[in-house]
């Protein structure tokens, strides 16, 4: 979180395109430090839906995600960039509340709790495939994600004549009917098996 507090400074006070990309990068190191160890944390929280409770996390970053035209179009769009340093007071209180959740969960690991680790009887090579895989499907979600967000804003201007606002808004629109998918996907898998919701996901993205 303290990378992502930088990062945001960052942005807002970027004078050149270079210190926009090095905030940007902060805010990724920040994420990619953050996302396994709380992964972990919320696994150890879900009392064993474990689909249920990886949604609620994931439900948090992609409505956080869905958020960001909101705030751009009334925040950001109206007062300017440099109001993109208002934000660092939320990542500066998600490194207090981090640090509470952090020894809670470190509490629980050392009177015996539920682990996240789950041994499975796999061999290497097929444990390194399962991870290429998956790795590949990351990748290309996320790249696919952020090429769409860049493009509709731009395309909704265009093509419909809409203020940066309304673009804005029609932009959380789409973000957040990913986060109530991503939701919805957690609590099928609790249901019928988390594999049969991964192949339908990936094989219904394909068209």
């Amino acid at each position: 979180m303290a990378s992502t507090v930088c990062g945001v400074l960052l942005l807002a006070l970027a004078h050149e395109y270079w210190v926009l990309l090095a905030g940007a990068m902060l805010i990724g190191i920040g994420s990619a430090i953050f996302h396994p160890e709380s992964s972990r944390v919320a696994r150890i929280a879900s009392g064993g839906r474990f689909g249920t409770a990886q949604s609620l996390f994931q439900l948090g970053g992609n409505f956080g995600t869905a958020l960001g035209p909101l705030l751009a179009a009334f925040i950001v769009v109206p007062l300017g960039r440099p109001s993109v340093a208002l934000f660092s007071a939320a990542a500066m209180l998600g490194s207090f509340i981090l640090w509470r959740v952090g020894n809670w969960a470190e509490g629980r690991r050392r009177a015996g709790g539920p682990r996240a680790e789950t041994a499975l009887k796999l061999s290497r090579q097929r444990v390194i495939w399962a991870i290429v895989v998956l790795a590949l499907l990351t990748f290309t979600k996320n790249i696919y994600t952020a090429s769409i967000s860049s493009y509709y804003t731009f395309f909704l201007i265009e093509k419909f004549a809409l203020t940066t606002q309304q673009a804005q808004l029609m932009l959380f629109l789409f973000l957040g009917g990913m986060a109530g998918g991503v939701m919805l996907g957690g609590l099928v898998g609790d249901k019928i098996g988390p594999l049969k919701v991964i192949w339908f996901s990936i094989l219904g993205i394909l068209p």
